[in-house]
C-alpha cells in the first residue's frame, strides 16, 4: 500500500501525536480531580497507572498510519508522556484559548473548563488526524473504520470520559468541525481525498450508531 507521494510520514505522525500528548495531559489533570494543584500532577504516574491503554492506542496508530519504528520513536522525542510540568498556558493552549490570559487562569473553575475543552478539541483533531492517515494510505474505510473507532474509545477514556456515547459525540463534533473544510467544493483537497474522508464519515457513523 503507497503513500499519496506528497505527504510525509513524519508529518503525518505528527499531527497525531501532538493532540495525543494535548489528550495524555488533560487526562492526568482530569484524574487528579478538581482542585488539585498543577504543579502537583504527575504525568509520568498518570501514564504508567494507563500504559495498557496508551500503548494499544499506539499500537493501533502505528498500524493505521504503516509508521515505521523510526517515526515511532517521534513519542519519545516530544516526551508528552513522561513526567513534566502542565501549567495553565498550556491547557490554554490545549483549550483553544477558552479562557482569558490572568492571574485567575490557574483557579479550579479555570482549569476544569479548559480541561473539558481541550479534551474535546484534542479528541477531534486526534481523530481527525488518524483518519487522515487512513485517507493518505488509501486504506478501505470499511476495514479500517473499527480500529479507528476503538482507538477514537480508548482516546476519550484516557481523556476522562468513560462515558458509552463518548467516541459518538467526538464525530459528531468532527463531522461539523472539521470535516466540512476537507469535503466542500471550494475546498482544495484532491478529488481522491475527499472520496477518502467521505468514505470514512460514512462507515465510523454506521459502526458508532449501531
Amino acid at each position: 500500500m503507497t503513500r499519496h507521494p506528497e505527504v510525509s510520514e513524519v508529518s503525518l505522525a505528527r499531527e497525531i501525536f501532538g493532540p495525543l500528548g494535548g489528550i495524555v495531559e488533560i487526562g492526568a489533570v482530569v484524574d487528579a480531580g478538581a482542585g488539585a494543584a498543577l504543579a502537583r500532577i504527575s504525568v509520568g504516574d498518570f501514564t504508567a497507572r494507563n500504559k495498557p491503554e496508551l500503548t494499544h492506542i499506539l499500537r493501533t496508530v502505528q498500524e493505521v498510519g504503516r509508521f515505521r519504528p523510526s517515526t515511532m520513536d517521534l513519542v519519545d522525542e516530544l516526551g508528552w508522556h513522561a513526567d513534566h510540568e502542565i501549567t495553565a498556558a498550556s491547557l490554554l493552549l490545549w483549550s483553544g484559548g477558552i479562557e482569558e490570559y490572568s492571574p485567575r487562569l490557574g483557579s479550579p473553575q479555570a482549569v476544569r473548563r479548559m480541561a473539558g475543552a481541550g479534551a474535546d478539541l484534542q479528541l477531534v483533531h486526534f481523530s481527525h488526524a488518524l483518519v487522515g492517515a487512513a485517507v493518505a494510505l488509501g486504506k478501505p474505510a470499511a476495514a479500517s473504520s473499527e480500529p479507528i473507532v476503538e482507538t477514537m474509545r480508548r482516546a476519550a477514556r484516557l481523556a476522562g470520559s468513560d462515558a458509552p456515547g463518548a467516541a459518538w459525540d467526538v464525530y459528531r463534533m468532527w463531522r461539523a468541525s472539521l470535516l466540512p473544510a476537507v469535503l466542500m467544493p471550494a475546498a482544495a483537497s484532491p478529488h481522491s481525498v475527499r472520496i477518502g474522508y467521505r468514505s470514512f464519515a460514512h462507515a465510523l457513523e454506521q459502526r458508532l450508531s449501531a
